[in-house]
């Protein structure tokens, strides 16, 4: 019997939901029930490598080559013709992991040839790359082969590991763990359950936790606890326990093994100019959940390759690790309150770095200290929550000390080179892709903000076109134009819906939905 067959059938055999198969373990089907070992054996590389050659089309191979995971049809058996499945499969070196899925078709599925990868859905990445006819990512790392080590009794899939895996296969963002409640994932920003999974009670969920808390604690499980882990199989998963009316939960947000580069997120030529600048400040802003520190960490990693420099990036949690490259780069964590920041910022700048980059500015002190620091011949790139450039402007200046709020809005209209503002959006077809808004520090630009006039900031930014700067508007209504994000979605997600809709309908784009909203 075909081995695929054989597999697909134990899935119907088992009333499963999905298979999970990885090298050096036993596959596993998950059902309502729980998970169920079908083998006496671990599956080895030969045999998993022989399962995705029969299991992938060779466009779908070629995509899970060059980019880690991909997602894909599985053709029909003949011994349960009526039945249909997907396959995920991802590798890092020798380490392969599988799950098939078993999936029920809808009226309304657009067809696709078995083992054919989809349109890929990216996650963790702010800007997938364009359209093309095989899946991209489903970015699930892996850790070095374990082909060489002799095949070992697997551990039944029951814990936090099988979760995790189940997730990053889904291409989550992050796992939602709550008692009384099915485990959860995140993707494309929104909250699914996760299927097939019981209901857990506070003991699952404590217990559960409890696998990956640092030090085991005597009295029971702590609230407010955040952590990071590396998971075999997964990466690098930031933690966070609680404790609601219903009792302990967990989040568990999976972190990117690889910064995304400028390339990979699709930054455009002006914004890549602006990690060149020998000197200056450059603002990264959007509402919360935006991507701001996935941009920013893209900064340190195009400086990192194209400029013999020393980098110094102070974040709250260091999520992403820069190896040095063509120049140093050295990361500081700083959890503490905004005195510890200051502090840190004060001594970093004695170590004379080129490049300094701040994830996110928190105080008044802070934000003089970097104003400065740009003043003084450093490229400061800093972080800051706000809808849109211009509205990341004024809120730097508005955090500015009262006494020297004069003194340091001249120093920021000498030395801002760029405000990056980004949103996130859900594309059509699935994944996310990232719109941005840029704004120079043109002379003009400059004056306004030396004068005090920042409301007319965006009428500065809609008229320095010629210049490359970019309005939200323009990036959100070429994205409706491709129909790659639907227009509802695009003004969801816009800072200034007057203004896109008066675009919108400018192209010809229907916009009747808003007066259902009004």
């Amino acid at each position: 019997m075909h081995l695929v067959d054989s597999l697909l059938a134990a899935i119907i055999r088992e009333d499963g939901e999905s298979l999970v198969l990885h090298v050096g373990e036993r596959p596993v089907v998950v059902s309502s029930r729980g998970p169920s070992e079908i083998a006496s054996s671990p599956m080895t590389l030969e045999s998993m490598d022989g399962l995705l050659a029969d299991l992938l089309r060779s466009e779908a191979r070629q995509a899970l080559a060059e980019f880690g995971a991909v997602e894909a049809d599985v053709a029909p058996s003949s011994l349960v013709p009526d039945e249909r499945f997907s396959v995920v499969a991802a590798r890092g070196g020798d380490d392969i992991w599988i799950e098939i899925r078993r999936r029920r078709p809808t009226a309304n599925a657009a067809p696709q040839r078995p083992g054919e990868a989809s349109i890929p859905a990216a996650r963790n990445a702010d800007e997938p790359p364009p359209p093309v006819e095989s899946a991209v990512v489903l970015p699930l790392s892996r850790n070095p082969a374990r082909g060489d080590v002799p095949a070992r009794r697997a551990a039944r899939l029951t814990g936090l590991d099988r979760l995790l895996k189940l997730a990053a296969a889904r291409g989550a963002e992050a796992l939602y763990l709550f008692s009384q409640s099915r485990p959860s994932i995140r993707v494309d920003g929104e909250i699914h359950g996760l299927d097939g999974e019981p209901v857990l009670g506070p003991q699952d969920v404590e217990g559960l936790i409890l696998e990956v808390l640092p030090e085991r604690p005597d009295e029971g499980l702590p609230s407010g606890s955040e952590w990071i882990c590396d998971v075999k199989d997964v990466g690098r998963v930031r933690c966070l326990s609680f404790r609601d009316h219903r009792g302990p939960g967990g989040i568990f947000r999976m972190i990117p093994a690889r910064v995304a580069s400028a390339d990979q997120l699709g930054l455009s030529r002006e914004i890549q100019a602006l990690c060149a600048e020998p000197e200056g400040l450059i603002l990264v802003t959007g509402p919360r959940a935006s991507g701001k520190s996935t941009l920013l960490a893209a900064f340190v990693d195009l400086i990192n390759r194209t400029r013999g420099e020393y980098v110094i990036t102070l974040e709250t949690r260091v999520k992403v690790l820069h190896d040095s490259r063509n120049g140093l780069v050295s990361q500081r964590e700083v959890r503490g309150s905004t005195d510890e920041l200051l502090a840190t910022l004060r001594g970093a700048l004695r170590e004379s770095p080129d490049v300094l980059v701040i994830e996110e500015l928190r105080s008044p002190e802070v934000v003089a200290e970097a104003i400065e620091a740009a003043g003084s011949g450093h490229l400061v790139i800093c972080g800051l929550p706000a809808h849109s450039a211009p509205e990341a402007v004024e809120r730097l200046l508005d955090l500015c000390p009262p006494e020297r709020r004069v003194q340091l809005q001249a120093l920021v209209a000498e030395t801002l080179r760029g405000v990056v503002a980004q949103v996130l959006l859900r594309k059509s077809g699935g994944g996310r892709v990232a719109a941005r808004e840029l704004l120079l520090g043109t002379p003009g630009v400059a004056g306004l903000i030396t004068e005090g006039k920042l409301a007319q900031l965006t009428l500065a930014l809609d008229n320095g076109r010629r210049h490359g700067m970019v309005p939200l508007t323009d990036a959100l209504v070429a994205f409706v134009q491709s129909g790659a994000v639907d227009v509802k979605e695009a003004w969801r997600r816009a800072s200034d819906r007057a203004s896109l809709l008066k675009q919108l309908k400018r192209e010809g784009i229907d916009t009747s939905f808003t007066e259902r909203l009004a």
